[in-house]
């Protein structure tokens, strides 16, 4: 921005100056990632762009609880817990799979009422 658009009679070292560095990094939920969190911000905003923080979370999970059930550790204090948060989210994913199959059957009972054309289509399409 530049001095002249501002009056006169600001002086010299009380210019106002905009700053717009204040978030030079990325944000991910609440979390701001910056050099002063990550070594490298740019490298991490391109390995969540192709595997999100979730999908590493998830692998790492899969595989803890992998190894406990190897190691007959289900129940060790350490590993229960993240076995039935593991537990808890595989329960989510499928509630949101049957939420999602609702939604489909209800547009495909709505596209056959409202649009017979387009449902012999979408038969035709889907094949037997």
């Amino acid at each position: 921005m530049s001095n002249s658009t501002f009056p006169n009679f600001f002086t010299p070292w009380l210019q106002p100056t905009v700053d717009e560095r204040f978030n030079n990094g990325w944000t991910f939920g609440n979390l701001i990632v910056t050099t002063a969190n990550s070594k490298a911000p740019d490298i991490e905003r391109e390995v969540v762009s192709r595997h999100s923080y979730g999908r590493q979370l998830g692998r790492l999970t899969d595989a803890v609880v992998a190894i406990a059930h190897r190691l007959e550790m289900q129940k060790h204090k350490d590993v229960a817990p993240l076995i039935q948060l593991a537990a808890e989210i595989d329960e989510i994913k499928k509630q949101a799979k049957r939420e999602r199959c609702d939604q489909l059957l209800d547009e495909l009972k709505e596209l056959k009422r409202s649009n017979r054309a387009a449902w012999d289509e979408l038969l035709r399409k889907v094949g037997p």
